[in-house]
């Protein structure tokens, strides 16, 4: 098939010491010896195939398109809102600066997911990275599940179209890291994806080798230890940390909102079913907030996050819940001591149907296969 330009990514600049012939040597033979044993082929060849711009989010999260209203578990749902559709209505009509608004309606929707008596979502990430006179795709998607009962949290990570090196792609790679955590009956399990593979097709990622992780498998944990704000939110909703909300029913303190988003940017709409939320982030502002910046490092897997483009796209649904969400960023850090742009556009969708929340069955499967 054919191949899309790359857009311009990681622009990452590699050091090399100067050494003595001997020592270059031996360090060469330590490294043919040890990297292959660890995962890293120092000649390691990137798969070939068309990267699809966007995927079927029906395929993962079938009902996403319907409100919270219409799934079967709606009463329990419902019944956990701490901020309701009364709630969101008069922020939405409020004539205060609206990246408060914004912020605070955010916000609000991640108090009301951390709190829900279930929920699920898929997201899908798509970056480009140049390496000099090297370059790649790289693709990194998630899919969580979360009840009262069960915590299912699977994400892959694999670059695509590349010709790094094996140091590179382990780098980069999701491959021989843990991929899944799975809370179920007090017991944690996390699994380690051995050999991934992108279908370009469909545009998902999938695992054909697993491993067990034998120091975090089968050891204590609870479903309860991940509904929290923490566990639910996008790290970018840390820029309103701090942010004070008129007659929260719970802590929703933000101090931030007007200056971390870029001055009269924010846009609110009423879509119907749901509200719809626009918002750019000020770079400057998030370079000099050690709280902003921890978040950002963490969202990308890097360190040293600068943010040189952010534009936020939230979708809540009216009774205030999240509903989608786009990222489309641009930022220059070090991922695992390479330093570098990226640019990357992250799309997420919600569902709340028995369908998409309960059926554990697949990482059931492959939890009883590795143990």
């Amino acid at each position: 098939s054919s191949k899309k330009p790359m857009k311009k990514g990681t622009k990452i600049a590699i050091i090399s010491s100067s050494a003595f012939v001997g020592v270059v040597a031996i360090v060469l033979v330590l490294l043919f010896a040890v990297l292959p044993a660890i995962g890293i082929n120092l000649f390691a060849k990137g798969q070939e195939g068309e990267v699809k711009d966007s995927v079927d989010f029906t395929q993962k999260v079938a009902d996403y398109a319907k409100a919270p209203s219409a799934s079967t578990s709606q009463s329990d749902i419902m019944k956990a809102l701490v901020y309701n559709e009364s709630t969101m209505s008069t922020l939405y009509s409020s004539t205060k600066d609206k990246n408060l608004i914004a912020a605070q309606m955010m916000f609000a929707s991640y108090v009301n997911l951390a709190n829900a008596h279930q929920y699920s979502y898929f997201s899908n990430k798509i970056g480009t990275t140049d390496l000099g006179d090297k370059s790649g795709t790289l693709v990194v998607q998630r899919m969580r599940r979360q009840t009262k009962e069960i915590k299912d949290d699977t994400t892959f990570k694999l670059p695509i179209n590349h010709n790094f090196g094996g140091v590179e792609v382990f780098a980069v790679s999701g491959e021989n890291k843990t991929a899944i955590r799975y809370v179920k009956n007090g017991k944690l399990y996390k699994i380690t994806s051995v050999k991934l593979a992108y279908d370009e097709k469909t545009g998902f990622i999938s695992c054909t080798k697993w491993k067990k992780d034998s120091k975090k498998f089968g050891t204590a944990e609870k479903v309860s230890d991940s509904a929290n704000v923490t566990e639910t939110r996008i790290n970018y909703l840390s820029l309103v940390e701090g942010m004070v909300y008129e007659g929260a029913t719970t802590d929703m303190k933000f101090d931030k909102p007007k200056a971390i988003f870029k001055k009269d940017t924010a846009k609110i709409e009423d879509k119907g079913e749901y509200y719809e939320i626009y918002v750019e982030v000020d770079s400057d502002v998030a370079d000099n907030d050690s709280a902003t910046k921890t978040f950002f490092d963490k969202d990308n897997g890097a360190t040293g996050v600068h943010i040189s483009k952010c534009i936020i796209t939230f979708q809540l649904w009216k009774c205030g819940l999240p509903k989608a969400y786009t990222v489309d960023e641009t930022w220059s850090g070090k991922i695992s001591g390479f330093s570098g742009e990226a640019n990357a556009k992250t799309d997420c969708k919600y569902s709340y149907s028995d369908k998409d929340c309960t059926d554990d069955s697949i990482t059931l499967a492959i939890k009883d296969s590795v143990a």
